[in-house]
Formats: C-alpha cells, structure tokens, sequence
C-alpha cells in the first residue's frame, strides 16, 4: 500500500483483533457459491452479515425482473434520475423512448411530402393535357387568332395614318383583312384597349404580326413567373405547387392563349404589393398605375387602397393614370375621343361582354348596376375595416372587389385573382375560407359548361369574407405607407 493512500484504503492486518483478515486487491474473501446466496438474498457468505438492502428491492422484482423505478429508499422514483446537484421535482416521465418520439414526428412530414409530389404530378398532367388543347393546338392553327392581333392594328393605324384615326372602324377593317383575310371582322375583332396599350406594342409591331405575338407570349410568360416570385406565398416547395396551379387553371391557359395582358397586369399589381410591402408607397402608386393597358381589372384597388389608409399608394397611382389619360388625349385629339365613346357604348351591348358580370343573373339593366354600387359601397366600408390589416390583404380586397363588381368582363380577365388567392393565403385566414378557395377555382375551371354562376357565387363568398376586418394586425409597414 503507498503511503499516500487513506487509511480507510489501507488493508486490515492478519490477527487485528477478532476481525478476519481482508482479502487481496482484486480477490474475494468468499467462494462463488457464498456470493451467488449473497446477490439471491440468502445467508451471507463468510464473516459477512446480508445488510437487507438487496433483498428489499428483490422484493418488488415483477417476474424477476428489477424494478428500475424504486430507488433504496423504497419510493417511487424518475426514469433517468437526476446527477448530483440537480433539483428534480420527482414527477415520473411519461415520454415515450427517443426513438418511438422520432418515429412519430416524422410520419406526418413524410405523408405531407408524398401528398405534395402527388399533387404537384396531378397539376403537371392537368397543365400539360389543357395546354396541349387550349393553347398550342388554336396557335398552330392560325397564330394571328387572338387579341393582341388588335392591338398590332390599333398601333399599325397610328403610325400609318395617325393616332386620331387609330378607333376607326373602317381602317381597322381594313388592315384586319390583310392580316387574317379569312377571318369575319365582328364585334369581338374590334380595338378597344386605351392608347398606352398600342403604344406598348408599338416596337414589337416592327417584328410583323407573327413576330409580334410570339414575342408577346414569351413576355407574358416571363411577366407570370415574375409575380409568382414575388407574391406566391411558402417555401420553396410549396411555392412550385402555386406555380403549377396557376398554369394548370383553365381562364390563365385561356388568356394567354388570346395574347392578353392579363399576365403582364399580374406582374404589375405584384411589383406594386411588394414595393408597398418595402415601404416604398409611391413608387408603388406609379408602377400599379401601369395597369391602366386594361383597367377594369384593377378598378376598384385604387379605392380599396385609399380607404385602408394607403393614401400614398392611391394618390401616386392616380397620377401616373392622370399622366396617361392627359396624354392620351392629346395624342388621338377630339375625333379619336369620339370614335372611341361611340365604339365603348356599343361594345356595352355585346352579351359577351358581360357575361362573367352579376348581369349574367340580374340581367342588364338596372339591378346590375344597383349591385355594382353595393360592391363598390361594400368596398369602401370593408376597406376602412380592415385599415389595420396587412397590404397583402387589401390588395386581395381590391382584386377580387374588381371582379365581382365589373361591368366588362370575361373568363379570361379571371386570371387577376390567381394574384389574389396568392396574397390571401399570406394573410393567414382560417381554415375554411382557403377551402373556399376551391370553388372558385371549380367555377373557373369549367365555367363554360357549369355557366358563371358558380365562380359568381364563390367570388362573392370570399368578397364577404375579406370585408371582414382581419383577426391581427399589420406590421409597421403599414405605418410607412399610410
């Protein structure tokens, strides 16, 4: 033994009074059979007495099994008691073992994972069978058979013979049968757009008609992934399956397929939203006043805006429409103003144009118009409720209020509420209202054969539901741009 060890380390000496001499390092001072009795509760082996420490815990063995919950004490003890110097309260874990804990939470990752790829497979299959039979079949078959044909026309007209005469219908008559001889010049042949439309147009109409439609597509094309960037709510996942959504929904494919600027417009109110969202209102105000190309798609935001308080948005958009209206004006001078008029009232006869309108059920006359008035009151008050709420869903607010309470409108014109449903779900409603969101995506889907009113009675149901002031509130963002 060195001399450094404690005495109570040290080995008892052979013949130290009546005790028995201890064993050696590492040796026991009993035989195997005396230690088995010992560990079995028996008689103690040797000069040793059984303490009855072991055998008290024997006695709770259940099935022969150590009971690891009982301590030496006798009482009820955790699982994974605690080290030294560490307060327990004693309470008795219930978890279940890490690996069972593991096993749980990952089940439901993986059922959410396999029923994206299943819907993400369904939209790409949706998307490729509707693309296949709504755009590219009517495209191979004529290119030239769509609206921005209309528009080439419109701008071809005020560089040929000036923009005064660019809403005469026998020049457009004219130039319409050079381009599709074939073709009946109708009602629905006619140009309508505003001025700023043909002047956006007019360096794509230096490619000719073809080129100009073609290079057109590829813009809208670009114009939809760039408001997906910007808006589509989720993650990265998630976000592919709006993507898919969106090309995979018939009156999108359909738009695109005519050559609207309805996807252009998308981008618009995007950059607009998220320019608000960065509090940056006026700019914001200018760049949405960029819509103007087709305004009843956003004729009731500029509303919904100034109501909510986003007094800056508005007024810079109201500038900027201000701007284009001036100079519109003065470029088509008097008789262009009076062509277009003219061509504008008749156009408000067409059954076609206001057959996605509430006039589809309350007919044209005066209770259509009364029910636009209530939209466009609705809005107001609805708008003021929600001052509060974030940009995301008042932008959804003047959107689909927009739709509802159009005059002219067709199935086409839907696609601006792609937009909407993507800055509704941002806004966190319940469970139910994104449910909803379903049967207007129904009613649109198969509108010509369902008839409008469903996707009139779903539009409508979640106009109620956005006049409804929000259930939190919006962050200082909202500050800057009031």
């Amino acid at each position: 033994m060195p001399a450094h060890e404690s005495e109570v380390l040290r080995a008892r000496h052979q013949g130290r009074g009546d005790r028995a001499p201890d064993p050696s390092r590492r040796a026991s001072g009993t035989s195997a059979v005396d230690q088995r009795r010992v560990l079995l509760g028996g008689c103690a082996g040797g000069d040793r007495p059984a303490q009855g420490v072991l055998l008290a815990h024997l006695c709770r063995l259940p099935g022969c099994r150590l009971e690891r919950s009982c301590a030496r004490a006798g009482r009820q003890q955790p699982h994974n008691p605690a080290a030294i110097g560490i307060h327990r309260t004693g309470t008795a874990e219930t978890r279940a073992p890490g690996r069972t804990r593991l096993t749980h939470s990952r089940e439901p990752a993986v059922w959410r994972n396999l029923g994206a790829a299943g819907l993400a497979w369904f939209l790409l299959v949706a998307f490729v069978l509707t693309a296949g039979v709504v755009v590219v079949q009517p495209l191979r078959a004529e290119l030239l058979d769509n609206d921005l044909t209309l528009i080439y026309i419109g701008a071809r007209i005020g560089v040929e013979h000036g923009w005064s005469h660019i809403y005469s219908l026998p020049l457009q008559h004219g130039l319409f049968a050079q381009l599709r001889p074939e073709a009946v010049f109708n009602d629905g042949a006619r140009f309508l757009s505003p001025p700023p439309y043909a002047w956006l147009v007019l360096p794509l109409s230096l490619l000719g008609a073809s080129g100009a439609v073609i290079v057109w597509l590829g813009i809208s094309l670009v114009a939809l992934f760039g408001a997906w960037w910007v808006a589509a709510p989720g993650g990265s996942r998630w976000r592919v399956l709006w993507l898919l959504g969106a090309l995979a929904w018939y009156p999108l494919l359909y738009g695109f397929r005519l050559a609207q600027p309805d996807l252009v417009i998308l981008f618009i109110v995007a950059a607009a939203w998220r320019l608000a969202e960065a509090r940056k209102p006026y700019v914001a105000g200018m760049v949405l006043g960029l819509a103007v190309i087709k305004p009843q798609l956003t004729l009731l935001l500029p509303v919904a805006l100034m109501m909510a308080g986003r007094w800056r948005i508005a007024v810079a958009w109201a500038g900027t429409a201000a701007v284009l209206a001036v100079a519109s004006l003065a470029v088509i001078g008097g008789q262009g103003l009076g062509d277009y008029t003219t061509l504008l009232g008749e156009a408000q006869l067409v059954a076609n144009n206001r057959y996605f309108t509430p006039a589809y059920v309350l007919g044209p006359g005066a209770l259509s118009y009364l029910a636009q008035g209530i939209v466009v009151a609705a809005t107001v008050v609805g708008a003021y409720a929600n001052r509060h709420a974030g940009d995301a869903r008042i932008f959804a607010l003047g959107l689909v209020a927009s739709a509802i309470g159009a005059t002219y409108w067709h199935l086409q014109d839907f696609t601006v509420i792609v937009l909407a449903a993507w800055l509704f779900w941002r806004d966190q409603p319940p469970a139910w209202q994104r449910w909803w969101l379903l049967v207007v995506v129904i009613g649109g889907e198969f509108a010509w054969g369902l008839t409008p009113l469903p996707i009139l009675v779903g539009l409508l149901v979640w106009f109620v539901c956005l006049l409804a002031p929000a259930r939190h509130r919006a962050s200082s963002a909202f500050a800057a741009s009031a």
